[in-house]
């Protein structure tokens, strides 16, 4: 932004000194045809009136800067208190303009009153997660996506890798058709840097690991010899070990249909199977409470055989109807995430935003680590707002798309419980993290406005193994393309102006041509 406002100096005093030019070629005819003494707009004739006054007025917009609060001159009509207030929700850059007033009614008002959003943090002493993106081929780009948009979620909860297990059916990060390797855009490629799922992942189960068994068996924690084991690396890992106060997430993501969910195309995972595992986990006592979503075609219709206590399950589309793909993104080719996720993720991001008011949030940890200020959001966070309102209301899911949802055996309904109870780390052990990652734990995050941990911009996180490898395999096979993709950023940083600013290119190119033929009338 700094170039660019060099940028538009350098043009006003090119402006200037057309003007300049205008005004001595002007005397200089004054002077050689020895004008009557008569006013000087009746030396010019009505179009010349016209012209100048074109000239004037577009000068003076533009002179005035983007959001125009800070200029010298404001677009007609337009107060300057609410130029301000047009400028001040510009800056927010909201990923859905509508959130906002959400935002503000749900997130910011929910602890004024406990009486009226009686959210409490819950009991539990640990989380764990299962996310599964089961779909194979470069197609399918968007459900690795889906996924990823969860994971990087709870990573910001403060959810560590060993307690998520991670299940991604084709290696769609490092196909040879992703122009951008090793990498995953949720809302766009933008060259190449956008905002990337992939730092900091730790994939648990790939290609033909990902099974119906083994999803099964990661539930009730029952491998076969020689595989398992809770540390990271380990052949078909497991989930630490959990007892009734632990809160488990199992995330579903891929294609389906009535009662049934595809693994790889190759077998199906039925909602009788669901309603088993969970049905084990109850009697093993392995959960305090579990969150279920699925995200897929008629996608509810997998929770219709669950019939254990304190299950909480969300569906994107009920029985008969799809669940739709958001968008499509030109540099990658492909569609590049699903509607429902996209919502939620888009919400939380933009309840970031809207709370840190208007500033430019980073975490000061580094990508795929806690972060205070998300975790603020989710407690504010109900499971119903956040799973179910938003996007129905906000989500644009498709036509004839509602999302399903069922709390009936649970002890709490769904929009008594925070989002922060399945997304984020317990207080215990969030506390712990920030010892390691800073030192000092000063008070509760919990019904806190602003985050309380210090900028530590020492600390950063390293791509995880799995990128590591795509990143190499991918600078020895398409050398080429990684050297374009450096000459154009280099480019780009050369040049001060953005490529999509028209409207200033277009005010510029208006000017100088009434300018230039103003001058030529002198």
């Amino acid at each position: 932004r700094m170039c660019v406002h060099h940028n538009r100096v350098q043009v006003v005093f090119l402006m200037l000194s057309v003007l300049h030019e205008s005004v001595l070629r002007f005397v200089s005819r004054h002077r050689r045809q020895n004008f009557q003494r008569v006013p000087i707009l009746a030396r010019f004739s009505l179009s010349e009136r016209l012209i100048m006054l074109a000239s004037l007025i577009l000068a003076m917009l533009f002179l005035s800067p983007p959001g125009g609060s800070n200029g010298i001159f404001t677009p007609f009509g337009v107060s300057a208190q609410n130029m301000s207030t047009q400028s001040k929700r510009k800056k927010l850059s909201l990923h859905n303009a509508n959130h906002e007033s959400s935002i503000r009614n749900i997130v910011q008002a929910s602890f004024k009153n406990d009486a009226i959003s009686p959210l409490k943090p819950g009991n539990h002493t640990s989380n764990v997660a299962i996310i599964v993106s089961s779909s194979r081929y470069w197609f399918n780009y968007r459900h690795v996506t889906n996924a990823l948009s969860i994971y990087q979620l709870l990573k910001r909860g403060g959810i560590t890798d060993d307690k998520i297990i991670l299940m991604l059916a084709d290696d769609i990060p490092c196909n040879m058709r992703n122009p951008f390797r090793g990498k995953i855009f949720p809302r766009g490629a933008y060259g190449g840097f956008g905002e990337d799922l992939m730092e900091g992942v730790n994939i648990d189960y790939s290609g033909t690991d990902v099974t119906v068994d083994a999803f099964l068996r990661v539930l009730l924690g029952r491998h076969l010899d020689g595989e398992g084991g809770d540390s990271l690396g380990s052949h078909r890992r497991t989930l630490p070990k959990t007892d009734e106060n632990t809160n488990v997430l199992v995330y579903l993501t891929g294609h389906g249909g009535d009662n049934f969910f595809k693994f790889q195309d190759g077998e199906e995972l039925t909602s009788q199977d669901i309603a088993s595992a969970f049905s084990q986990m109850h009697e093993l006592k392995l959960y305090k409470e579990l969150l279920f979503i699925s995200d897929t075609c008629q996608a509810f219709t997998m929770a219709d055989e669950i019939d254990v206590p304190n299950v909480f399950s969300v569906g994107s589309s009920l029985k008969g109807q799809n669940s739709y793909a958001s968008h499509t993104d030109n540099e990658v080719g492909q569609t590049v995430i699903d509607r429902y996720s996209k919502v939620i993720k888009d919400f939380v991001d933009d309840a970031v935003t809207v709370t840190s008011r208007g500033n430019v949030h980073a975490n000061k940890y580094g990508v795929g680590t806690i972060d205070n200020a998300t975790i603020t959001v989710m407690e504010r966070l109900n499971l119903f707002d956040a799973l179910v309102r938003i996007p129905t209301t906000h989500g644009d899911l498709g036509p004839n798309s509602k999302v399903g949802h069922t709390d009936m055996l649970c002890s709490r309904r769904m929009n008594q419980v925070p989002l922060a109870a399945f997304f984020a780390a317990p207080q215990a052990e969030r506390e712990r993290q920030v010892r390691q990652l800073d030192g000092v734990v000063t008070a509760s995050l919990w019904m806190h406005d602003s985050p309380l941990i210090p900028p530590n911009d020492s600390i950063e996180t390293k791509p995880s193994f799995y990128n590591q490898q795509c990143i190499a395999e991918t600078e020895s096979v398409l050398p080429q393309l990684n050297a374009s993709s450096d000459e154009t950023h280099h480019q780009r940083e050369s040049t001060g102006l953005f490529p999509l600013d028209l409207k200033f290119l277009a005010g510029l190119a208006g000017f100088i041509f009434c300018a230039s033929s103003l001058s030529r009338m002198f």
